[in-house]
C-alpha cells in the first residue's frame, strides 16, 4: 500500500499554480478582443468574457463545498458555514448571466470574485483552506480583478 502523502506536496502547489495561470488565458482572450477586436467580434468577446466568469465562479464554489465535506478539515461548524459560502457564487454567477447590460453582468461577476476570495480568507482562518492555496487565490483575483476592470472600462468609455 502506497504511503500517505501530505495534503499538498511541492509538486501538487506547482501544477496548482501553473493550472491556475492558465486559467486566465480565456480572460485575457476575450478581454483583448474587446479591447483590439474588430466591432464584430466584440459582442461574442463580451458573451464569452461573461461566460467564462461564471463557470470560474462556480468553479470556486465548488471548492470550497469539497473542502467542507473533509471530515479532517476544520469543525462541523466551519464546515457547515463552508457549505453554505460554497452555494454562493454559483448561484450569483448565474443569476449574472441574466442582468440586462454587459458592464452590469462584469461589475456584478467582479464583486462575485472579491466575495469568493473574502470567503476563502475566512475558510483559512477557520482551518479549512491552506495558506499556499490563500496565496494563489489572492494572486489570481488580483489578475482577474484587473482583467475585468479593464474590460470594464473598455465598455464604459465605447
Amino acid at each position: 500500500m502506497p504511503r500517505p502523502r501530505p495534503f499538498a506536496s511541492a509538486r501538487i502547489k506547482r501544477i496548482a499554480w501553473v493550472l491556475t495561470i492558465a486559467g486566465t488565458i480565456p480572460f485575457l482572450a476575450a478581454t483583448a478582443f474587446i479591447l483590439f477586436g474588430e466591432a464584430r467580434a466584440r459582442i461574442p468577446a463580451i458573451v464569452a468574457l461573461v461566460t467564462y466568469s461564471a463557470v470560474v465562479l462556480s468553479f470556486l464554489g465548488g471548492i470550497e463545498w469539497g473542502l467542507a465535506l473533509r471530515e479532517e478539515a476544520g469543525n462541523e461548524r466551519s464546515r457547515a458555514v463552508a457549505l453554505g459560502l460554497s452555494t454562493v457564487p454559483s448561484i450569483a454567477a448565474w443569476a449574472v448571466l441574466w442582468l440586462q447590460s454587459p458592464t452590469q453582468q462584469l461589475g456584478t461577476a467582479l464583486a462575485i470574485f472579491v466575495f469568493a476570495w473574502a470567503a476563502d480568507q475566512y475558510l483559512t482562518t477557520r482551518g479549512l483552506l491552506p495558506a499556499w492555496f490563500v496565496d494563489l487565490r489572492t494572486a489570481i483575483t488580483g489578475v482577474v480583478a484587473v482583467i475585468l476592470g479593464i474590460a470594464l472600462w473598455k465598455l464604459w468609455s465605447a
